[in-house]
């Protein structure tokens, strides 16, 4: 059995212990010191509510009707009203283990006692990790103001309302899950419905689930780059460890000997002039692409062990009131958002460098082969339809340039009038993502050409590369269909680098 994950606050939810529960259902175990903090600063906010002040999302509406005050029976009822009336996302579920990170992320949140729940509530969300429990959370239509869409549909299973994923991925009632397992739904509080939807814990999870896929882009990148360079017989100069010295960049270091590394070995004779510029700066571009995504990660994991409640409450035992409540603005995920949009922005360039080696790739003018790579040029076209194909996911990829945290709105009647768009912005994040790796297979299947056809034996690890493309692709000997065999390598790939 899997060793459990202890979780005594925030902090305690590192990367690897987000890793083992929600991608390796690793169970969950809430330290005593974290229920009775969340416990002390639940009495203490009750005593707080009772002074009469007024509590967003507790004793008023939301949104444009937090100028509602409600009676004590409405405010017994709203923690499940809330939970109803807000889960309007569409499309295809997040993967379970997304879902799961959700709920893990705000059970953390949770433990630091700002949020004011039960620490009933912590419990049934660690023992419905621990019992499999993940939430459908549909993964379109989450342009709002922080998070609560995605979230509504990730709390309503623990109130048995709502949808889970069961074994195979399928939409199951949530209620039909709670009987499956003779367990009983959760009845919330006040001021737990507002919490369950407040703060920031969906992105924060999607985020991970891109990294995770992109730092594998990354790899794939930096060998399609290398099996490129050696197909080109470009010079090796850009690559030396000299180049990197003369800018204080580890990043750009790291891609550079990524590079050397791959083809160590190599018997290629080199062209004796520089290669054109898409050649000689894989290692700034790509060492920016790995900068990126280093700060999404450091970004992502600050989000998940913030409070971004509205209100938090700041509990104090020698204040006559119990503390005090935030009002406040911390459901705003802006830096994480700056940092998924500008792993888009290296991704992107990633994807345009590419695009560019490919084509120089058929350019006799710099490869010293066969025009287009043709076997018999004239009769052949070559592998000029190859880089066409590219240019159009190129085109896809620009038009995707604008961020989406300017396409921003005005919602609640002018309440809620600026969102981070962090969510939209991820999901561009991962088209942008399938059409780089698009490019980078074209490019792949276009170098293993030129490598073929250059004769000399490449670096080894770029010779793994090719025996790749070679397991699923047959050499080049004239026109064919290359559509099919393109599809073939992505499916080969995958959402990996190459296995060598």
């Amino acid at each position: 059995m899997t060793d459990p994950v202890r979780l005594d606050g925030p902090a305690e939810l590192t990367a690897d212990a987000y890793e083992r529960v929600a991608y390796g259902n690793a169970p969950v175990v809430l330290t005593e010191a974290a229920l009775e903090r969340v416990a002390a600063s639940r009495a203490l906010f009750l005593a707080h509510l009772e002074t009469g002040v007024v509590c967003y999302g507790v004793n008023t509406g939301l949104g444009a009707l937090s100028k509602t005050d409600l009676t004590a029976e409405e405010v017994a009822l709203l923690p499940r009203q809330i939970l109803m009336g807000r889960a309007t996302g569409t499309g295809a579920p997040y993967p379970a283990p997304v879902a799961r990170g959700m709920l893990l992320v705000r059970l953390a949140q949770f433990l630091g006692g700002a949020p004011a729940v039960t620490p009933e509530l912590c419990q049934v969300m660690a023992e419905r990790l621990n019992a499999g429990m993940a939430p459908h959370v549909p993964g379109e239509g989450h342009g709002m103001a922080g998070e609560i869409i995605p979230l509504t549909h990730m709390a309503q299973p623990l109130i048995g309302e709502g949808f889970v994923l069961d074994r195979d991925g399928a939409r199951q009632p949530a209620a039909d899950w709670h009987a499956a397992r003779g367990l009983t739904p959760y009845d919330p509080q006040p001021k737990e419905g507002i919490a369950l939807i407040n703060g920031v814990a969906a992105a924060p999870a999607v985020a991970w689930h891109a990294l995770r896929r992109l730092r594998a882009t990354r790899r794939l990148a930096g060998q399609v780059a290398a099996m490129a360079v050696e197909g080109l017989a470009a010079p090796l100069e850009p690559y030396h460890p000299a180049v990197a010295g003369l800018r204080p960049d580890p990043r750009l270091a790291d891609a550079a000997a990524e590079i050397i590394a791959l083809v160590a070995g190599s018997a290629i004779d080199r062209a004796g002039r520089q290669a054109p510029v898409s050649f000689r700066v894989i290692p700034q571009m790509h060492g920016v692409f790995s900068d990126a995504l280093d700060g999404l990660e450091m970004a992502v994991l600050r989000e998940m062990t913030s409070v971004g409640d509205n209100p938090a409450f700041l509990a104090d035992a020698d204040d006559p009131a119990g503390g005090r409540l935030l009002h406040a603005g911390n459901f705003h995920a802006a830096a994480l958002t700056h940092m998924v949009e500008g792993a888009a922005l290296a991704l992107a360039q990633a994807g345009l460098l590419s695009e560019r080696r490919l084509h120089r790739l058929l350019d006799p003018r710099f490869s010293g082969l066969s025009p287009q790579l043709a076997k018999r040029p004239g009769l052949d076209a070559g592998l000029i339809t190859v880089h066409k194909a590219v240019l159009g996911h190129a085109a896809r990829l620009r038009s995707l340039a604008v961020p989406p945290s300017l396409q921003h709105g005005d919602s609640s009647f002018g309440q809620e009038d600026v969102m981070t768009m962090t969510l939209p912005a991820l999901d561009r994040l991962a088209e942008m993502d399938r059409l780089v790796r698009i490019m980078l297979v074209h490019e792949a299947y276009t170098a293993a050409v030129a490598l073929d056809q250059r004769g000399q034996a490449p670096g080894a690890g770029v010779e793994a590369c090719r025996a790749t493309v070679r397991a699923v692709v047959p050499a080049y000997e004239g026109d064919r269909s290359y559509g099919p065999e393109i599809e073939s390598l992505m499916d080969r790939i995958g959402d990996g680098a190459i296995e060598i």
